[in-house]
């Protein structure tokens, strides 16, 4: 059974864990919805970490009976109405549609005016035009490289289904603008996952000097233990699901960082390092702890 405590300030939800799909994992952050929205700084008011099965909404569709799945995302998406975002910040990897195994960039940012998704043909979801936030990622590529960071950047964009399956029920009008942030999750090596944390420690730092009031919010694409036509395919590494589980219901993110090697995570699945896309949103939202769990 789950519950929930009503947050004051920023607070971060503890994820959903369905054991029918391991992949199906939230973490969702909203600040008081009774702050003055008219303070000149910019803060980060939601986070949520969702999956991105390319047939989900044709599944959806098609199911006689509510799917899991569609109440998760109908959650988050309540929560994201309620944080009222300017600007969406989305952690990914690239399913291999703007990179390949000759050019992978370890973290690129999206710098497109807009861009069009989904470019698969066999993912069954309407087609969209995603708008940028070009001066903000601008400014983000530059703040990053001041911090250590020297993020690619990307003018011209080819979105995904990891991209567009969380913004089709997150962000369905399209009206808030997208910056995707992609983090190499597929063509070895990867980045660690403490390089990870410390990128989304560098968002945070850039979002509270950034000159605008913006209201952004932070969402991670992508399972933490999924194996994709390989040999565990069908199979879930519950003992790590249960490990990052609880060391994300117990706010212990470094310490998640420090345990996410790229042996651990290949041995849940050859999909499971998307969770470096998660690690990557720990490390923007501070020490917040969870106060909602749903189970």
């Amino acid at each position: 059974m789950g519950k929930s405590i009503a947050p004051t300030g920023d607070a971060i939800n503890r994820p959903v864990r369905y054991r029918g799909d391991a992949s199906l994992h939230r973490l969702t952050s909203d600040s008081n919805h009774s702050e003055i929205r008219q303070v000149i700084m910019a803060k980060i008011v939601l986070a949520a970490g969702v999956p991105h099965p390319p047939r989900l909404v044709k599944e959806i569709e098609d199911s006689q009976e509510p799917l899991k799945s569609e109440a998760m995302f109908r959650q988050v998406r309540q929560h994201v109405e309620k944080a009222e975002p300017d600007v969406i910040i989305e952690v990914d990897s690239d399913h291999f549609v703007n990179f390949f195994y000759n050019n992978v960039p370890a973290f690129c940012l999206g710098l497109a005016e807009e861009s069009e998704g989904p470019q698969e043909i066999w993912c069954p979801m309407p087609q969209y035009t995603v708008k940028g936030h070009v001066p903000m990622a601008q400014d983000l590529l530059s703040y990053g490289i001041g911090s250590n960071f020297d993020l690619a950047a990307a003018h011209e964009l080819r979105l995904d289904h990891s991209i567009m399956i969380p913004l089709h029920f997150l962000n369905p009008g399209m009206e808030i603008p997208v910056m995707p942030l992609y983090v190499n999750g597929f063509a070895a090596p990867l980045p660690n996952a403490p390089r990870c944390f410390s990128l989304g420690q560098m968002i945070r730092g850039f979002v509270e000097q950034w000159g605008g009031n913006e209201r952004i919010a932070i969402i991670a694409s992508g399972a933490f233990a999924q194996d994709v036509g390989g040999p565990l395919r069908g199979w879930i590494d519950e003992e790590w699901v249960d490990t990052v589980s609880g060391l994300l219901e117990e706010g212990k993110y470094e310490t998640l960082a420090g345990r996410a090697t790229a042996e651990r995570m290949a041995a849940a699945g050859n999909n499971s390092s998307e969770l470096l896309n998660w690690i990557t949103l720990t490390g923007a939202v501070g020490d917040t702890r969870p106060l909602f769990v749903e189970a």
